[in-house]
């Protein structure tokens, strides 16, 4: 038999990976744009609203996901990966230019859309092109591209930040620069090959043959056609909703066990929030805002490193062996980040009050300055000197308003209300961030001040003791252990275990549950912070993580070395 080309079959896989790295950028460069952005379209912490702008991006993958089968089914792998692409090109160009937070919520959903078309059929169509011996460690190029794509967001919002000085711009090349890689995408995927088993099922024989004979030689397309036509032979021009009923049948039991539970768990282990939320967790462990960029730039260097670790010895040793080692490593790290919460204490002083009392002043500022003015669009950024609100856009306009005056009815009183009611609470020690929390809201509630939950992420990040070298080598223990097992091996496993008639429905389910569970993780991680405090929310996710260990014993099956049909035969029962 013909040697494998290679690098024909590696070019392909790295370019079909490309919308990985997509995925990855915007995955991660919202939380280095939020803060920012936040304040320019004037959302308060742990508000949905806020909470959905950062999300966005996964409830449109819910989408995406979900016409992802149907559609690659129709038109093709190569086609939907064109989709994919020209999305990733508008919605960074939304993203960037736009004005209110609808907009920018829209261009987050296409984003999104485009996410969740790629983040499928990239790995269906690698795993169809590639031969059964090197498609663990293809298919793990997707998950490569992936981490280089957050590596790559993590270094850009840094050097932004140090770049653009102007908080009311930065944020908007943060999202920018993504429509180059965007372009390049699109061109290179016109370059690329359809699938040969897409082209088989729909009849488009030699054009097939033609592809695999590129690949591995004239033998290689031979044994490769017998497969798939042997495998394709149960099916007899089946529809969509035909392919539905037999992927829920008794037979598909144990493929449905193991799709449902990886897409479920990688997502409960907390990945997406730790991601997201990365400069605002090393922010509360008491970080400035410049080391908390350097320290989730570490978090993508380690990512990128045991992602490669990976792909290297995948092939080698197996999917379950990594799942076993990557999630301990996961269980493991995320109970030591909730010890050092459980452990950290908090103390106010005057200084630190007077700071958030002031913060939230401009926020309330703002807020009536927008409301007053709605036609003023790009006022954004609020400074408070000597009893007047500066109020300044992008362009460096100013526009000053005297406290005094009626037109500006956010009274100073509240600000020296808010720090006298914590005059109380000045060189307290706390030993836990709720009873923390507790006393600030009832120090604020002996004047009926209902909005205390305003001041406490001002509060939080000023006031916290904690060991931040512990909670910074756990969250990258965790991001290790996730980069080695259920980060690439669910990608690898999803583009394995379902019959070549029903891969294209069976992912686009799955994938649909596992964005899903995406979006509800991320989206209420703010909220979970507030209500459970950090060391509880770490402490759930660790015990996720020790279910799935249970659940790989279990459950997940060895798919090294064998072909896509002789899995087939292996896994339905």
């Amino acid at each position: 038999m013909k040697q494998i080309n290679s690098i024909y079959v590696i070019l392909i896989a790295f370019t079909a990976a490309i919308g990985g790295f997509l995925l990855g950028y915007d995955g991660s460069v919202i939380s280095g744009a939020a803060p920012f952005y936040k304040s320019v379209f004037g959302l308060e912490d742990g508000s949905f609203l806020f909470g959905f702008s950062v999300s966005g991006l996964i409830w449109g993958c819910i989408l995406g996901n979900f016409f992802a089968g149907p559609l690659m089914n129709r038109i093709g792998r190569k086609s939907t990966l064109l989709i994919s692409s020209i999305l990733f090109i508008i919605s960074s160009l939304m993203t960037a230019f736009s004005e209110a937070i609808v907009m920018f919520i829209i261009g987050r959903i296409l984003a999104g859309i485009g996410v969740g078309f790629a983040i499928l059929v990239a790995p269906v169509y690698i795993a169809e092109i590639s031969p059964p011996k090197k498609r663990g460690w293809l298919v793990s190029f997707n998950q490569l591209l992936i981490v280089i794509g957050l590596s790559s967001a993590y270094f850009v919002n840094y050097f932004i930040l140090k770049l653009v000085k102007d908080p009311l711009i930065n944020w908007r090349w943060m999202l920018g620069v993504e429509a180059f890689p965007s372009v390049i995408y699109f061109l290179l995927v016109m370059l690329i090959p359809e699938s040969p088993r897409w082209l088989i099922m729909k009849n488009q024989v030699e054009k097939a043959k033609a592809i695999m004979v590129n690949v591995g030689g004239q033998e290689h397309a031979d044994h490769e056609y017998q497969n798939i036509i042997k495998s394709l032979k149960q099916n007899t021009g089946i529809g969509n909703w035909v392919q539905v009923k037999e992927l829920f049948s008794k037979k598909m039991r144990l493929i449905l066990i193991i799709g449902f539970g990886l897409a479920v768990f990688q997502q409960v282990s907390g990945i997406n929030s730790v991601l997201y939320y990365a400069p605002m967790i090393f922010e509360s462990a008491g970080s400035g805002r410049d080391a908390a960029f350097i320290q989730a730039i570490a978090i993508g260097l380690v990512f990128l490193v045991m992602t490669i670790v990976s792909m290297l010895i995948i092939d080698r040793f197996g999917r379950k062996p990594l799942l076993y080692i990557g999630v301990t490593m996961m269980a493991i790290s995320l109970l030591i980040t909730g010890i050092a919460f459980k452990n950290a204490s908090y103390k106010l002083d005057k200084t630190q009050t007077e700071y958030a009392a002031n913060e939230v002043l401009k926020l309330d500022v703002l807020k009536e300055f927008r409301k007053q003015n709605p036609n003023l669009i790009g006022y954004n950024s609020v400074d408070i000197k000597d009893g007047f609100a500066e109020i300044s856009n992008q362009h460096r306009h100013v526009i000053r308003i005297d406290f005094s005056s009626a037109s500006l009815k956010v009274p100073l009183s509240n600000r020296a209300t808010f720090i006298d009611n914590l005059s109380v609470l000045a060189g307290q020690t706390f030993s836990g961030e709720l009873d923390y929390y507790a006393a600030i809201r009832k120090a604020q509630a002996r004047t009926g001040n209902a909005r205390a939950d305003l001041y406490l992420p001002f509060l939080l990040k000023e006031s916290i003791s904690i060991n931040s070298i512990l909670v910074l080598i756990s969250i990258l223990g965790f991001i290790a252990g996730f980069s080695l097992s259920l980060g690439p091996v669910m990608w690898a496993m999803f583009s394995e275990i379902f019959p070549n008639r029903l891969r294209g429905i069976a992912i686009s389910i799955v994938g649909t549950v596992n964005s899903f569970t995406s979006f509800v993780v991320a989206t209420f991680f703010p909220v979970q912070l507030r209500i459970f405090g950090s060391s509880n929310t770490f402490f759930l996710y660790a015990g996720f993580m020790f279910l799935c260990l249970i659940f790989i014993w279990k459950y997940v099956v060895e798919t090294k070395g064998k072909s896509l049909e002789e899995l087939e035969l292996h896994l339905i029962r």
